[in-house]
């Protein structure tokens, strides 16, 4: 990528290496056809903070169950899709932007035998046609920090919901303005392209017609949570690279240095947004 370039989601440090999936798989023993029980993967697939312990207090806040129809936003490779529709028998439509990603999925899905609770669609959030009032719950974790157009976005999932139904965000946000060199990492690195404070969030959902909007702010958590993963990292980096191989130790490395990197300087920040259609 030349410097001006505009960057590429797919060159994202943590969208890089998807063989990891399969080489830590295989570890357990389990080879690129076999079946997998979905606890398998839990320590593969879930690519944000607190891996299922997030997408289970999720499932609770939004009170789902085997009748609840769910869109995940930037589903990657689906873990957080069939995390719920294991654990809470809801039926989930997993909406992720990259080929690559979204082919991985539908493979893990198929082979977890949750293909009838999850449904894998590839394509843009701001334009893929979403039925109007499909929907009892939206959820996305650390996913609309790449969407460029954040109002359009939660117009659209406004939309989507039932009335009544419910949207639960975790993500990525400014905490206060970047340093130059900082905001090109959080450009090139994180591929972010709706970062901003968490009060301009907060109102880009109640305009899309949300109510009841509740704001945390997951800064005070997720900053140690980053800096700890981190050193964790690279005190672990010769048995991950043994297993997932060296070009995806230092792919996530890269990544997990420059967001811990960003919330030490106090930028960068967590938050969550639970809101209500009316």
């Amino acid at each position: 990528m030349k410097e001006n370039d505009p960057p590429q989601i797919g060159a994202m440090p943590l969208y890089t290496h998807l063989d990891r999936i399969e080489r830590g798989l295989a570890a357990q023993g389990i080879g690129p056809h076999d079946p997998i029980r979905p606890e398998q993967l839990f320590a593969l697939d879930q690519w944000h903070y607190h891996g299922t312990d997030a997408i289970a207090a999720a499932g609770r806040a939004l009170g789902l169950g085997p009748r609840s129809r769910v869109l995940d936003i930037g589903a990657g490779v689906g873990g957080p899709a069939r995390f719920l529709a294991h654990t809470t028998g809801c039926h989930v439509t997993a909406l992720e932007l990259q080929p690559e990603l979204h082919a991985v999925g539908v493979d893990l899905t198929r082979r977890s035998g949750l293909a009838d609770r999850v449904t894998h669609l590839c394509g843009d959030a701001l334009v893929e046609p979403l039925h109007d009032a499909g929907f009892d719950a939206v959820v996305s974790f650390l996913a609309i920090v790449h969407i460029p157009d954040r109002p359009r976005l939660f117009a659209r999932l406004a939309r989507a919901l039932r009335h009544g139904g419910a949207c639960y965000v975790e993500d990525l946000c400014q905490h206060r303005p970047f340093a130059p060199a900082d905001w090109e990492d959080a450009r090139r690195i994180v591929y972010a392209n709706s970062l901003t404070s968490q009060a301009a969030y907060a109102e880009d959902v109640k305009a899309a017609g949300f109510c009841d909007v509740t704001v945390t702010d997951l800064t005070p958590d997720w900053a140690p949570f980053a800096a700890e993963r981190l050193a964790a990292w690279r005190q672990n980096r010769a048995a991950y690279a043994t297993v997932h191989g060296d070009g995806a130790y230092r792919a996530q490395e890269l990544f997990y240095s420059v967001i811990a990197r960003l919330y030490d300087s106090g930028s960068l920040g967590g938050v969550r947004l639970v809101a209500r259609r009316p």
